[in-house]
């Protein structure tokens, strides 16, 4: 007996039909109703430092000032002149104390407090650190001398992208240290078998 073959057109769960495929032509097509979303750039925040425990603020006048701006950088009004100045990038400690010995100088003024001073003090100060050159010896400068032969002290942002062009510089002259710097290498000469690992294992895995 041959079997019958069986049509599946008329029942319900089955379909002979293909499924319909997107038209090719608007595949490489962008919609022109797309609107690209850029991402907010990162601001970087400053950390905010606690009043110590022995600064009773409360204390002080309707002058003084809780945050003072100096430099693009917000300083603490209980710290001293020296203090304050360090959190300006490219001021170190010895820089800071010259600053405030050489701002005393000039306005006589001895406040123990940065949060006295007003804008008049506070654009002194940035024009001394914008003119350091003129204010201490050379070779207190972090830019003493530069490709251009000129002497200058840079701060903040300034020193950053200098920072960065002189480790370019040495990678584009294909020099040790900076193919060195390029890899993530050590370059000063220290072992590198135990030491500067960055994944958590130390050793060699055997095979079993």
């Amino acid at each position: 007996m041959a079997k019958k073959k069986t049509d599946n057109k008329g029942k319900k769960g089955s379909s002979s039909k293909k499924p319909t495929k997107q038209n090719k032509g608007n595949k490489g097509k962008k919609d022109s109703t797309f609107v690209k979303v850029t991402k907010p750039e990162k601001v970087i925040k400053q950390p905010t430092r606690k009043t110590p425990s022995h600064i009773d603020l409360s204390k002080e006048s309707k002058d003084f000032k809780h945050v003072i701006r100096i430099s693009g950088r917000d300083v603490p009004g209980y710290m001293s002149i020296g203090d304050g100045v360090c959190f300006i990038y490219g001021v170190g400690n010895r820089l800071s104390k010259i600053i405030e010995k050489k701002f005393i100088e000039k306005t006589e003024k001895k406040t123990n407090k940065a949060g006295y001073l007003t804008d008049e003090d506070v654009e002194i100060i940035e024009k001394m650190i914008l003119e350091l050159d003129k204010e201490v010896p050379v070779w207190l400068l972090n830019r003493a001398k530069t490709m251009d032969g000129n002497k200058k002290h840079l701060i903040m942002a300034d020193l950053r992208l200098e920072n960065r062009k002189d480790l370019q510089n040495l990678g584009k002259t294909k020099s040790y240290r900076g193919l060195r710097l390029q890899w993530g290498l050590t370059v000063r000469g220290q072992k590198t078998k135990s030491s500067f690992r960055k994944s958590g294992a130390v050793g060699v895995s055997k095979k079993k």
